[in-house]
């Protein structure tokens, strides 16, 4: 359908700069974070570095660093995230969809944060993550946008990585309500 009129990009609320145009666009960018083994995520300015408190995980019998690549943009007028361990031989083929919730009238804006990409258990267990800011009804409460964000987010996932063997949307609340209507109605 036509597109929300007006629209208020948040890029630069969300670390990417400046809109590119009207359509909020902006650079994607790539970051990475390692589990620390004194517990929680670390930024890693180059993977190639192996700082001494790396932890390890073990994903279907295959032991990995614990770090983490973590890539951000916009697709659809959305901010999106996407987060799987760095090394290929730890992503387990499945993908999490995570919906953030709300609908408390938010309407118009791109929003700057996602539900969220960065799982400490389903990442350890080799599960690739991502989320948009439009798939968080907090943000924006239109359930076809939602629905559109989340194919165009998951279309740039598998051009990235590969087809997964299948796709978990997960949130509460309306993040339920958004993954309810999104398998309902297509």
């Amino acid at each position: 359908g036509p597109l929300e009129v007006p629209f208020i990009c948040m890029t630069q609320q969300a670390g990417l700069g400046a809109p590119l145009d009207s359509n909020c666009s902006a650079p994607t960018i790539t970051s990475y974070v390692y589990r620390s083994t004194a517990g929680g995520f670390k930024a890693l300015a180059d993977p190639s570095q192996r700082p001494p408190d790396l932890s390890q995980t073990t994903v279907d019998g295959r032991t990995v660093p614990f770090i983490v690549r973590i890539e951000k943009g916009t697709l659809n007028r959305s901010i999106y995230e996407i987060a799987r361990l760095d090394d290929p031989a730890g992503w387990n083929d499945r993908l999490i969809y995570i919906f953030g919730g709300g609908c408390e009238g938010g309407w118009y804006i791109q929003g700057s944060e996602t539900a969220g990409v960065l799982d400490e258990v389903m990442l350890g267990r080799g599960y690739a993550t991502a989320s948009a800011s439009l798939n968080v009804f907090g943000t924006n409460c239109n359930d076809v946008l939602a629905a559109e964000t989340m194919m165009f987010v998951k279309d740039r996932f598998i051009n990235a990585f590969g087809t997964p063997a299948f796709t978990i949307g997960w949130g509460c609340s309306g993040g339920s309500y958004q993954a309810h209507l999104i398998s309902d109605n297509y």
